[in-house]
């Protein structure tokens, strides 16, 4: 479920529902699987103006409140990308924490003082269940006898490789197809010991790591979708590796 219905909101649907087709549902049955929250409550077919994009995922139900929604849907996880401070209120996240065992919060917006709840918040609220990421940074939390480092999620993840396997294998074109790539070898970075602090991101001191990993996946793809002429080495880690700026004097 997001909340906003905006360009970001909007485009992380879409890749949301490439990665479940890519899981082997129809673009219709993912589609059903997404819904949009608004200033009014839930986005529906009956809304009127609603945007062109975002249109696939208003779907035929009765209209309701924000929190009446989670209670009614049940959704798995709560995206924010609003730029409105505390819309994701104390209602919300217990609310969340009733429909789930393990509910997942992503407050995307930025910087801090704009962000949907903060990381506190969100620990406290859901007694410690919530997996929690957030667009903008946050100190480590203490909730009972947990320590938790919640990640930021931030696209320096994800664009420098992306960037470096598009230069790499001189790929004619970005495709959704590379970002899918990109973010299952993100999510693969990731060490048990993070996890088990709360962290659905690697730690950003590991970022050339990551984006070495990226990269080579998406030279993958270009090279599987037929979109380079160039032969690239069998050393393809090692090629990307040699690419890649080194920032030493």
């Amino acid at each position: 479920m997001f909340l906003g219905t905006g360009s970001a909101a909007g485009g992380t649907a879409e890749l949301v529902v490439n990665a479940f087709c890519a899981a082997g549902l129809s673009k219709l049955q993912a589609q059903r699987r997404l819904w949009f929250i608004d200033r009014k409550g839930l986005v529906t077919a009956k809304n009127e103006n609603i945007k062109p994009r975002i249109k696939p995922f208003a779907h035929e139900y009765a209209a309701c409140s924000f929190v009446d929604a989670i209670g009614e849907i049940k959704p798995d996880v709560l995206i924010g990308a609003t730029g409105v401070a505390g819309t994701f209120n104390e209602a919300i996240v217990r609310k969340m924490a009733t429909v789930n065992e393990r509910p997942v919060i992503i407050a995307l917006s930025n910087p801090t003082s704009h962000t949907e709840c903060t990381a506190e918040q969100a620990y406290q609220w859901s007694e410690g269940r919530v997996i929690f990421a957030s667009g903008s940074p946050f100190d480590a939390v203490q909730y009972d006898n947990q320590l938790f480092k919640p990640a930021q999620g931030n696209n320096a993840y994800i664009f420098p490789g992306i960037g470096l396997g598009i230069y790499a294998s001189s790929a004619r074109l970005v495709t959704q197809t590379m970002f899918l790539a990109a973010a299952e070898v993100l999510a693969n970075t990731v060490t048990q010991q993070e996890i088990r602090t709360g962290a659905v991101y690697p730690a950003l001191t590991r970022v050339r790591e990551v984006s070495h990993a990226i990269a080579v996946a998406v030279c993958q793809v270009a090279v599987q979708e037929g979109l380079t002429d160039s032969s690239l080495p069998e050393d393809l880690s090692g090629y990307v590796k040699s690419l890649m700026y080194e920032p030493n004097y």
